[in-house]
């Protein structure tokens, strides 16, 4: 397809929004820019965007909001996530127009951070209603299976640290709006009630030494069940240095204790909120997975259900002109391995392809000893690099042979297609499933 991925700035070329471009840009995000209201809707019009981020530091927030609005009715039917700095009061009217609001200060990396993870809850927002059409069509007699309106819930924050004077006041302006806050006075506590419970933010105190906050963070970040957890390093400006290496590895924003109530409360309420957004979309997901379109041995979508949502996530792509890429893994055996075993082993493939595709991605099986996988908003590039990884944790694996002593590994085949311009689905699998 004729797309190309483009994130649209608004700024006048100088600030963090502007420095953030260069980062983008290396990710693969390529950028354009626009100095004025007009030439952003011009371009929104003009051009894919993907994603927009706005300076909107020194302008007033109404006119803000309403280039937002314009911004999002011009990309129409793309889902369009917009993203601004700027120095708003807490509730201010529009504010629902954005996918994340950021008060300054903000570093590159966070500003990257939090635009990627919007453009993925989008990309996820986006393929859970899709995916509900299609089983809406081929079972005609469910009609909502709890996938409505998300349900409000008592936001739930961890603090991690000394109990110091900055941390009682963050905790009762958080619990003034009705959060749960939760205190833990070592990592290892920590760790335990992260392990036990589920939260939307953890708070790290780093106000006198940057242990054990930044282990925490980067423990996080390995772990997948924690991975998109905002974790929030509270520091005193005046004397922290080391911000770079704060948000490599993984702060999702910094607080300093001297910042007002108001200010802090929004900085936390905001990254939360934004957490509980990207759980509810995996629950819309999980609503879809009804026994009527997933195999019981192996978790993945069926065959039929998989072939009449491939129809409807090609139109789609091609409605919006957003790219989709197909892959098709082929998983084979040592000849000398009892039929048993390779069934056995392929149905365990099957449950791993589960876990191992993202929640917007889908799998199914196809035939005997090979899946397929479509992955919308995903160029053919980056498809391969998913399915490089895919394979990497199958290389790794053994499976039973009969023969305790002599595990087997499959043998993986893989070919991956990007959607081509009019391309139907049809075309497109039969594509995929001829030989290289």
């Amino acid at each position: 397809m004729d797309f190309t991925a483009r994130i649209l700035i608004v700024s006048n070329g100088e600030g963090v929004v502007a420095e953030t471009a260069a980062r983008l840009d290396n990710a693969g995000l390529k950028t354009i820019f626009a100095k004025t209201d007009d030439e952003a809707v011009v371009a929104a019009a003009d051009f894919t965007v993907e994603g927009v981020l706005i300076d909107a530091v020194g302008r007033n927030f109404d006119e803000t909001a309403e280039l937002a609005r314009r911004l999002k009715e011009t990309a129409t039917p793309r889902p369009l996530p917009v993203l601004a700095v700027a120095k708003q009061k807490e509730n201010a009217s529009g504010e629902e127009l954005f996918a994340s609001l950021l008060r300054p200060p903000v570093h590159p990396a966070q500003l990257e951070a939090r635009l990627q993870s919007a453009l993925r809850v989008a990309l996820m927002e986006e393929e859970a209603v899709q995916r509900r059409k299609t089983l809406m069509a081929l079972s005609k007699s469910v009609k909502s299976f709890g996938l409505g309106a998300k349900k409000e819930e008592n936001l739930s924050i961890l603090f991690v640290g000394a109990a110091a004077p900055q941390f009682i006041a963050l905790k009762n302006a958080l619990e003034q709006t009705g959060a749960e806050v939760t205190a833990a006075m070592t990592s290892f506590t920590a760790f335990d009630y992260l392990h036990d419970s589920r939260f939307d933010a953890i708070i790290l105190n780093a106000l006198v030494e940057n242990e054990p906050a930044f282990t925490i963070v980067a423990a996080m970040r390995r772990n997948t069940r924690l991975f998109h957890v905002p974790a929030i390093l509270l520091v005193n400006s005046k004397t922290f240095a080391d911000i770079d290496e704060a948000f490599a590895r993984g702060a999702s924003d910094l607080l300093d204790a001297s910042v007002d109530e108001g200010d802090a409360r929004q900085r936390v309420l905001g990254l939360a909120r934004e957490r509980q957004r990207h759980e509810h979309t995996k629950v819309l997901f999980e609503g879809v997975r009804t026994d009527s379109v997933v195999e019981k041995d192996t978790g993945l979508f069926n065959p039929a259900f998989f072939a009449s949502h491939l129809a409807r996530m090609t139109r789609r792509a091609r409605e919006i002109n957003r790219p989709l890429s197909l892959a098709v893994l082929r998983a084979g055996s040592p000849p000398d391995i009892e039929a048993i075993y390779r069934q056995s082993a392929r149905r365990q493939l099957g449950g791993m392809l589960r876990h191992l595709v993202r929640a917007e991605d889908m799998a199914s099986r196809f035939g005997s000893g090979a899946f397929v996988i479509v992955m919308p908003g995903t160029a053919e590039v980056e498809a391969k690099t998913a399915i490089n990884r895919i394979e990497g944790v199958v290389d790794c694996t053994a499976f039973e042979s009969g023969n305790e002593d002599r595990p087997f590994q499959l043998e993986m085949e893989t070919r991956v297609v990007e959607l081509r311009a009019r391309e139907s689905s049809e075309g497109l699998l039969e594509r995929a499933l001829k030989d290289k």
